[in-house]
């Protein structure tokens, strides 16, 4: 190390034999670098840097010490304070508090009973913020410059922020300054902080390795990651005795093979604990899951005191698809793809991982960066480099490098913003839609913020707000209503039995490939605009809870179902003479399309008969008392889904000569009668329902109620007083009922 500025005075004092001539000096041990970064403790809750100093002078004298600013005129210069006695060797060392300032300043030393002895180091230091950033390749992509060809943004102060990087080559530093930005991406983030806390310190060690697994950092037998290289920038990043504030880590690719044992394989390595709070001593074999292990030589204890340092846990970051899905988790195939599926339980373990009583070492979940752009068109309709932040478009590794910016920056609390959580949800009592949003403040997308077209109807699942599924589907229909986000039923209605879901597997809501990339639907995931620097808005934070989303439609209504065999319901008595009116109801769902058709409702001999159709539309035959054909098999494109529970409502009057279909609340046909006809319904038939007669055209699937009356409302709407019949759920009522015909239900 290098002395400087060394002063030493000669003072007279008398003695027995004529003046001595003591000799009095001091020096400071420069630091190894100029305008090293000390940390200022914002992790845990302080605002001022221990600094150590070092030097050499007069043996027995005590030595002060103060940081003096340069930058402000001495404002934010320190006092004088003891720092140490000068050993008899001649050595001597201690530490000074300073707080955390905008300023640059240099140590200073004096001997207390000689002030005129001083002196000043040569390199300056500043007290801000001391940051690690652990992972692989997605964090890495900050520093690369593989297809880093937009133009990075402007940095506002050339001094500010500094990378300290090389993990897996020669540690280096670098000032990210407009003249040399390093990379976009470098550039974005520095702009980042500088905006959030302008004039202030930031060192930035990015300890990060393409292609690595944690398991393999901390086991000396695993050449991909070597623990005593990072170790090595570490301690490049800290020579002057400056320790890490904060450590971050959103590290889900390579370990994502964990899934739900995500937290119980790694909490050892923050903590030096098991999740069950077990002590671990490394060298150590680390169990989790069913019978599994790996080997671990190291713990990041081993590096940061605790406390000094906080981890920020951000992440996980969206991971895109690279086949067509048919839900967030699944192929069309049918297989599932655990790459996906394990990255959603990584996500849900390591949140709960942070929950345990000894994961004190961590600060609050960051936002998840999923608002940004993966991979690139590779020219040939396709897609490729899909598991990295994008080098060619701004919204690619530089938005990603100013969303982990603002996510440590939060979670450490130097920003005051809270990330934003689905944290609220209506449940229409119609079953209509369901609404979800933030109480962060109004739920937006990127399209609708940026006033871009929309997405268009190319895909069935192209929707305002994308990501949102209904019962393991993507929902088709979300809109943006008043800030929040309204989801609506795929089919006929929402009912007790549905769940809604959002940003599962890897939260990207992707599922045609490579279409969602070309048509950038990462735009149309919900964001909410806190006037971010750099970003149009902040992530709305995926996997909400299901205590949130938790249905709150009462119970449905008791059920039964029918098979081939029955039953079907059929009346003892005819249909009165003299009736002008019938109106069927229903509620149905069934799991497959008919080879040809079911009977829903009939009166015998094609009285007035009501069928669905193997493509989901209805047929409908209406005879009058004479047996005149009124409505021949009459098809209405209703378009009924498997699946699905649909309220049906049937009526017709002779009245009026017409006939009115009700779906869902909804009148979808009004159909005039082809001839006047006599002027009411056959007299010597029956009704039927789910038969014509004798189990002919039997419906198979289920049924909450069926219903008919001997009037119509001519809006098609079903009539309000009492129905002529009712037949209901469950299986045992419908079995005792009167009508019961065939086969029992179940």
């Amino acid at each position: 190390m290098l002395s400087l500025s060394a002063i030493t005075l000669q003072t007279r004092r008398p003695g027995p034999s004529g003046p001595v001539i003591p000799p009095g000096a001091v020096t400071v041990t420069a630091f190894s670098r100029d305008r090293t970064v000390f940390d200022s403790g914002a992790g845990v809750g302080l605002s001022s840097a221990i600094v150590p100093l070092s030097g050499t002078g007069t043996a027995g004298e005590i030595v002060e010490a103060r940081a003096v600013s340069l930058d402000d005129g001495g404002a934010t210069t320190t006092a004088w304070a003891d720092i140490g006695t000068i050993s008899a060797g001649g050595t001597w060392s201690g530490t000074i508090a300073v707080p955390r300032s905008t300023s640059w300043l240099r140590p200073e030393v004096r001997l207390k009973a000689q002030p005129g002895v001083a002196a000043q180091g040569a390199n300056r230091f500043g007290v801000g913020h001391v940051i690690a950033i652990w992972g692989q390749s997605e964090p890495d992509r900050i520093l690369s410059a593989f297809y880093d060809n937009t133009t990075p943004p402007p940095v506002s102060d050339p001094e500010a922020v500094q990378f300290l990087h090389g993990a897996g080559t020669t540690p280096t530093r670098s000032f990210i300054t407009n003249a040399a930005p390093l990379t976009a991406a470098a550039a974005a983030m520095a702009a980042t902080l500088i905006a959030v806390r302008p004039g202030e310190k930031f060192a930035v060690v990015f300890q990060t390795v393409s292609g690595t697994d944690p398991r393999a950092l901390v086991n000396d037998a695993d050449t991909t990651r070597n623990w005593a290289a990072d170790k090595a920038l570490h301690d490049f990043a800290t020579a002057d005795g400056q320790h890490v504030g904060i450590a971050a880590m959103s590290w889900f690719a390579a370990p994502s093979n964990l899934g739900a044992s995500y937290g119980e394989a790694l909490f050892p390595l923050f903590s030096g604990k098991t999740t069950a709070g077990a002590t671990v001593t490394f060298p150590a074999t680390i169990s989790y899951g069913s019978g599994q292990s790996y080997h671990a030589d190291h713990w990041f204890g081993e590096l940061y005191d605790y406390s000094r340092t906080r981890w920020v846990p951000y992440g996980p970051h969206k991971f895109d698809i690279d086949a067509d899905m048919q839900d967030a988790k699944h192929y069309l195939g049918g297989a599932v793809q655990a790459n996906l599926n394990n990255k959603e339980l990584c996500r849900l373990s390591w949140r709960a991982m942070l929950a345990l009583p000894a994961a004190t070492m961590f600060r609050p979940l960051g936002i998840e960066p999923v608002t940004y752009v993966n991979g690139f068109d590779d020219g040939a309709g396709g897609w490729t480099d899909i598991p990295h932040p994008a080098g060619n478009t701004p919204d690619g590794t530089q938005a990603f490098a100013r969303l982990t910016a603002h996510a440590i920056l939060q979670s450490a609390g130097l920003a005051t913003w809270t990330p934003p959580v689905f944290d609220n949800c209506l449940w229409e009592a119609t079953g209509a839609w369901v609404e979800v949003w933030s109480s962060a403040g109004p739920v937006t997308t990127t399209r609708l913020a940026r006033g871009e077209p929309a997405l268009g109807s190319g895909q069935t699942h192209w929707t305002e707000v994308m990501g949102f599924q209904i019962n393991g589907l993507p929902a088709r229909n979300t809109q943006i209503v008043a800030g929040r986000v309204r989801i609506f039923p795929n089919t006929g209605v929402f009912t007790n039995a549905d769940a809604i879901q959002y940003g599962e597997g890897g939260a990207s809501g992707m599922i045609a490939y490579p279409e969602d990339f070309q048509n950038a639907t990462w735009k149309n995931l919900p964001i909410v605009d806190l006037g971010l620097a750099g970003l149009t808005g902040v992530p709305v934070r995926p996997m909400a809870e299901q205590t949130v989303l938790a249905n709150t439609l009462p119970a449905a209504a008791p059920q039964f179902t029918t098979a081939v065999a029955g039953p079907y319901f059929t009346d003892s008595l005819n249909v009165p003479a003299g009736t002008t009116a019938i109106t069927y109801a229903g509620r149905f769902k069934f799991a497959s399309y008919p080879a040809s058709t079911f009977a829903l409702f009939a009166q015998a001999n094609i009285g007035f008969d009501v069928e669905l159709m193997n493509n989901g539309n209805l047929r409908i035959n209406i005879k009058d008392s004479a047996g005149t054909v009124l409505l021949s098999n009459r098809i209405l494109a209703t378009a009924l889904a498997t699946g699905v529970w649909y309220d049906v409502v049937v009526s017709a009057s002779h009245v009026t000569r017409q006939l009115w279909v009700e779906v869902n609340g909804t009148l979808a046909f009004t159909v005039a009668f082809t001839t006047a006809g006599s002027g009411s319904f056959q007299s010597n038939r029956v009704l039927n329902f789910l038969s014509r007669c004798s189990g002919s055209l039997q419906y198979v699937g289920q049924v909450e109620y069926l219903r008919a009356w001997f009037s119509a409302t001519g809006t098609g709407a079903a009539p309000a007083g009492t129905p002529y019949k009712q037949v209901t759920g469950p299986a045992a009522v419908a079995n005792a009922d009167a009508w019961k015909r065939g086969a029992n239900a179940t």
